[in-house]
């Protein structure tokens, strides 16, 4: 496999695909939590000795805040990834949103499909598993000559009707 169609990626190159508008919803919902909701949660609060002081209330808030911008980009991150996997990007983005305690993140990381290569003939994308392009017919891995099942690299003979291989 060539450089330019590895599969495997980097922090940096994954959050690459976060689209430009999820880093602008997170940052306004960070203003407006900053802005409006903190201040008016903290408007009436007046600790009582014993409970927790001010600044502690508002580094929970400021952290559940940030937790929150956190999910709205994992939402969009996975929008983006479901289609460049070639998945469904609408079932998996609403999984993730409504299944609770980012389960529905989860299933996501282990149930996704490898990314998609191009074809070199069409440079249509196909996935990994695919032996032929399903675009324009192109041979995308060896091929046995009988049955059509992909082969491996060096194999004598194909290991699903026994033709030999030249």
């Amino acid at each position: 496999m060539s450089p330019a169609h590895e599969t495997k990626t980097t922090l940096a190159a994954e959050l690459k695909i976060i689209p430009a508008v999820a880093y602008l919803v997170a940052g306004v919902w960070l203003v407006f939590c900053y802005s409006f909701l903190v201040p008016l949660i903290l408007r009436d609060v007046r600790p009582k000795p014993g409970e927790p002081s001010l600044w502690l209330l508002n580094l929970l808030l400021v952290f559940a805040g940030l937790v929150l911008a956190a999910w709205l980009l994992m939402i969009f991150y996975v929008s983006a990834d479901a289609k460049r996997r070639q998945m469904n990007r609408l079932l998996w983005t609403l999984l993730v949103i409504f299944i609770p305690n980012a389960i529905g993140f989860i299933l996501y990381f282990v149930l996704r499909q490898p990314i998609a290569r191009p074809c070199a003939k069409c440079a249509t994308p196909v996935r990994p598993d695919f032996v032929f392009c399903p675009a324009c017919g192109e041979s995308l891995a060896p091929t046995c000559p009988g049955c059509h099942h992909g082969v491996e690299p060096g194999w004598a003979a194909c290991a699903f009707c026994g033709a030999r291989l030249a």
